[in-house]
């Protein structure tokens, strides 16, 4: 208690000097709005105005923190109350679990796997030839030094026995034929600005072991401040050729423009990927890697294609009669990309497009109700669709998405209901509007399903969630919830429940909170006098 009071001091001290002149009263404390965590604070004015305060964050989350774990307690609610005279007072209540708005966070540490981390790998060859990628780098760097007058060092070559220990350090071994090129050399100190992959240098193989180990640490989790947060990462490459994740143990690196992004061979392709086939992926790849060539014998196949082809620049070459700089020697940029064309991933509209790409991954169908029923038939003509997003408008021919990979869809139902979508393997996020009440049942069959908003709904019986043991997040009305929760109900492994009406004040959300189990526990009361002057 001695040392909760003197932290409590130390914040008012902090706060006075910014206090207006004549203030007769302090008041603070935290609360949970719709727009997230956060603190309200006033001082009181003479004339019965107020007048703003911001307090440091920092300062009330660590009184927070120690008060809640002095107590035994998940959080901890502030209330802080000071006149100019002397007295102040600080109530700390126990709060549940963390709420951020209209979420209620029940597990704070639950993190949904990216699709790429659970589906089936590649059972096929490498695609890679190591004597074809020696002759190749050969003839690459020999093409280099003509066209730019310089031949760039690379380091010496390594024997078996170091690239066998660098490959026990990495837990992987590395394609035969990136293999034979670090027999040929370790790579290189300095950019290579043309002499391998552009403007990247080919790492020496122990920066490939320290780049592995270092890139191994970042998380799948993209947004670790929303839980709430379907995400849908496109296909990199041809269909389930390329896991979609942020980041794998089965990448290693191999080249770099030293910008926190990589070449790497990928040792754990998808189910028609190819082991040793080359990605991009790395700090700035937000939205998962990007497919490059089946293999880096293909990879050095396509520069020297390039470079035949024309397509291609000379960078810093010396004007006539110049020496070259061996500081800036003259390099080779390409100006085209070796990755396949972009395709069409993505479609915006009222509607659907006469003719539906094969590549479609996403659509998003803005429309009006007295459009009618969007009818979903020619999305069959798009074998990787993955997001599906109709706005104000029913559906028909849901079971057009059965065969599909769809993972996320947002629709309206017709009178079919669910029934269509019965037994689909990859239906990971349903957010859902009907006009008649809805039969969940078919919910069961669905073995992916971990994102469910029915909030939009009548519903015919919302017992079934309980026997949705993989359902992590679900938004309801309060109404909803308030059956759910009666009923005994609640799904078993719900990590992060939303209450998706209401006005949202704190009142009403810690009501809502509290409905699932008030937190136990004796306020805390912190009192004292600390003069400031008025």
């Amino acid at each position: 208690m001695e040392r909760l009071e003197r932290d409590v001091r130390a914040i008012l001290a902090r706060l006075a000097r910014s206090a207006p002149e004549g203030w007769t009263e302090l008041r603070l404390e935290t609360v949970d709005s719709r727009y997230g965590p956060g603190t309200h604070g006033r001082w009181t004015l003479p004339d019965g105005n107020w007048h703003g305060l911001r307090p440091d964050p920092e300062d009330l989350d660590a009184l927070a923190a120690a008060i809640a774990a002095e107590r035994g307690w998940p959080r901890a609610r502030l209330h802080l109350e000071h006149d100019p005279a002397g007295p102040y007072t600080l109530t700390a209540t126990p709060e549940p679990r963390a709420t951020r708005g209209r979420l209620l966070v029940l597990d704070p540490d639950y993190v949904h796997p990216a699709p790429g981390l659970t589906r089936p790998g590649s059972v096929l060859p490498p695609a890679g030839d190591p004597e074809r990628a020696v002759a190749l780098l050969a003839e690459y760097r020999r093409r280099t030094t003509e066209l730019t007058g310089h031949r760039r060092p690379l380091g010496p070559p390594l024997t078996p026995g170091q690239i066998e220990e660098a490959e026990r350090r990495l837990g992987h071994r590395l394609p035969d034929d990136l293999r034979a090129l670090y027999r040929v050399a370790n790579g290189s100190d300095v950019m290579a600005n043309g002499l391998w992959l552009g403007h990247l240098r080919w790492l020496p193989l122990d920066e490939v072991v320290r780049a592995h180990a270092h890139w191994a640490q970042y998380p799948h989790r993209p947004d670790p401040d929303r839980p709430d947060l379907v995400r849908v990462m496109d296909e990199p490459g041809p269909l389930d050729t390329v896991r979609r994740c942020l980041n794998h143990p089965g990448w290693i690196p191999f080249a770099t423009a030293d910008d926190g992004n990589y070449h790497a061979v990928d040792l754990a392709p998808a189910e028609h990927g190819r082991p040793g086939q080359v990605i991009e992926s790395g700090r700035d790849f937000h939205d998962g890697p990007l497919y490059v060539a089946d293999s880096v014998t293909s990879l050095l196949a396509a520069w020297l294609d390039l470079i035949d082809r024309g397509a291609y620049e000379i960078e810093d070459a010396p004007e006539d009669g110049e020496e070259i700089d061996p500081e800036y020697p003259p390099g080779l940029e390409v100006t085209e990309s070796v990755r396949p064309p972009d395709v069409e991933r993505s479609v915006l509209g009222p509607g659907l497009p006469a003719a539906v790409a094969p590549t479609l991954q996403r659509v998003l169908a803005v429309g009006e109700a007295d459009e009618g029923p969007l009818d979903l038939a020619p999305l069959a003509a798009a074998p990787g669709l993955r997001v599906l997003r109709v706005r104000s408008r029913t559906v028909t021919g849901l079971g057009a998405l059965r065969p599909l990979p769809v993972e996320f869809l947002r629709a309206g139902l017709d009178g079919e209901g669910l029934a269509p979508l019965a037994g689909h393997p990859r239906l990971g996020a349903l957010d859902l509007a009907c006009d008649t009440p809805l039969d969940l049942a078919p919910l069961r069959t669905l073995p992916a399903l971990w994102w469910l908003d029915l909030s939009r709904c009548a519903v015919e019986d919302l017992r079934v969630l309980r026997e949705l043991a993989g359902l992590r997040y679900l938004a309801l009305t309060d109404a909803q919830w308030a059956e759910l929760l009666q009923r005994g109900a609640l799904p078993p492994a719900l990590a992060v429940a939303r209450l998706a009406d209401g006005s949202g004040t704190a009142a009403e959300l810690r009501a809502w909170a509290d409905r699932f189990a008030p937190a136990e526990g004796e306020p805390c009361h912190v009192s004292g006098t600390l003069a400031v002057g008025g």
